[in-house]
């Protein structure tokens, strides 16, 4: 899972633990050598319950492949990407946090679709 600082990974029995997604990429395999489903997960959170046995995951978005208009993203990815790089506001204000997580998000999508 794309955490908000890094990449991480549950397997089984992993301990329990709260923590912060970022906007990103989430592979999800439920059983053991199965093909991985991967999502598009926005900002929220990641709760692993006691001796790993359930993985919750609260998001307002979280879309497979098979729900991403490739084109809406792309045209999505192309005007966030023109808004930041005309950007006055200061790196790390909140309206650029706003701009940057646009491109994160349409970015993901794309990434998703292979499309980059």
């Amino acid at each position: 899972a794309c955490g908000a600082v890094g990449e991480f990974g549950v397997l089984p029995g992993h301990r329990e633990m709260l923590t912060a997604l970022g906007t990103g990429i989430c592979a999800v395999t439920l059983t053991p050598h199965a093909e991985p489903i991967r999502f598009v997960l926005d900002e929220g959170y990641l709760h692993v319950t006691a001796a790993g046995k359930k993985v919750t995951i609260v998001t307002e978005i979280a879309e497979r492949r098979e729900e991403i208009n490739v084109g809406a993203a792309r045209a999505a990815y192309d005007s966030a990407i023109a808004e930041l790089d005309v950007a006055r506001e200061p790196t790390g204000s909140n309206a650029w946090k706003v701009k940057r997580h646009a491109v994160a998000l349409a970015r993901a999508r794309l990434d998703l679709c292979g499309a980059l």
